[in-house]
């Protein structure tokens, strides 16, 4: 799933999201509002508001940084939008930007999640970029700026919690031994990337919320919170979100987690379930080390047992929690039964059936929860438990 990347993570990585390498953007057009330009120039900004607050076009505007170094020039030879940016000379050692005086009047933070500003370098910087409050480092991160590209390093505000929430901070840059290469700045900005990627609906608790740099998930009874990659080195990337689940996945020790609505959470095919009773956990494990079996007419469809997540090879994929079929047209039935214990709201991934409206029945009742997947599959959750075989009929059109 597409998302906004910023440069915002530990310095033993790289980060190039949205720094690709792309031609300067066109001279400023007079009477041009610089904010439409960053829109056109940054794609990734169409999708959330943001304000500049900075577009460093006139000398004046230099009196919103500091620096300990050379003073800071207006340059009028590159820029990420407008007609210049302003340059911190070789040899600066810390850049400080004024949000206070930028941000004077403007109830904080409101609305916004994100603040920071975009980058330029020849070649790669490493620096650190800091949010201070009162004198207090509030957000602090080492970060690395790719050579040869406008980046923007973005802070996130909305993880900050307390009385110092509603207070501005400043925006520090700070160079180790010094600048051994200009870097120039531009566009100091502030950003509400607050997305509901999955809403909630009238009494279902189930919700997936991007913000700042978290995702924030809401079950049945529980709330999870899972840091990105631009806060957390092994942060998570959201993989799928729809009505029945969130998936997400990560470069770190754990690699896959799959959230249900009702609190069943699967992390790399291991149940950890989010505010579930125990005596109905005790029945979702056993369901899930002991599948049903599933019985299923070949004209019309078979298992997929080769999902990388299926360790036993029997159409049930443990890292998902979900049985695999393949349908070969646009209908297909088949029956689960269970080994050991209930059916547990069982899940079921359709690979094949064509577009189309879908329609599913149970035991001859209509199933309500399903949802079409980006790669064209169909993912249905079956209602309730049963100590018995179940039949299902799918199909597409009417």
């Amino acid at each position: 799933m597409a998302r906004l990347r910023f440069v915002l993570t530990a310095i033993s990585i790289v980060v190039s999201g949205c720094a690709n390498k792309r031609p300067e953007p066109p001279p400023l057009r007079i009477g041009e509002p610089l904010g439409l330009v960053a829109v056109r120039t940054e794609a990734q900004l169409k999708k959330y508001p943001f304000r500049i607050l900075q577009q460093f076009e006139q000398p004046v505007d230099l009196a919103f940084v500091i620096v300990d170094g050379p003073p800071v020039q207006l340059f009028t030879d590159r820029a990420h939008t407008g007609q210049s940016s302003a340059v911190l000379e070789r040899e600066t050692v810390t850049a400080t930007i004024k949000l206070p005086s930028l941000l004077s009047g403007v109830r904080w933070p409101g609305q916004w999640t994100l603040v920071g500003a975009y980058f330029f370098v020849e070649k790669p910087q490493k620096m650190r970029a800091i949010y201070e409050i009162d004198g207090r480092p509030v957000l602090n991160y080492a970060v690395e700026i790719p050579a040869q590209a406008w980046t923007p390093l973005m802070l996130d505000i909305s993880a900050i919690e307390g009385p110092l929430a509603s207070k501005v901070g400043l925006l520090r840059l700070a160079f180790p031994g010094g600048l051994r290469q200009p870097l120039w700045c531009d566009d100091v900005l502030i950003m509400n990337n607050s997305t509901e990627l999955v809403e909630p609906k009238k009494n279902v608790a189930w919700s997936v919320e991007e913000r700042g740099f978290k995702y924030i998930i809401h079950t049945t009874n529980s709330t999870v919170t899972l840091k990105t990659p631009e806060s957390a080195e092994h942060g998570w990337v959201l993989e799928e979100a729809n009505d029945i689940r969130a998936r997400f996945r990560s470069s770190g020790s754990e690699k896959l987690r799959v959230i249900y609505a009702d609190g069943r959470q699967y992390i790399d095919g291991k149940l950890k379930p989010l505010g579930i009773k125990p005596s109905v956990v005790i029945d979702i494990q056993t369901y899930h080390e002991n599948p049903a079996r599933v019985e299923i007419n070949e004209d019309i469809g078979r298992l997929k047992r080769n999902s990388p997540g299926d360790r036993n090879n029997d159409g049930y994929e443990e890292s998902t929690g979900t049985y695999q079929i393949i349908a070969n047209g646009p209908r297909v039935e088949f029956t689960l039964s269970p080994r050991s214990g209930f059916l547990v709201r069982p899940v079921v991934e359709i690979t094949g059936l064509p577009a189309g409206p879908l329609s599913a029945t149970m035991d001859g009742r209509w199933v309500e929860r399903m949802v079409r997947l980006e790669n064209g599959n169909v993912l249905i959750e079956l209602p309730g438990e049963s100590a018995f075989p179940v039949t299902v009929n799918v199909k597409v059109g009417s």
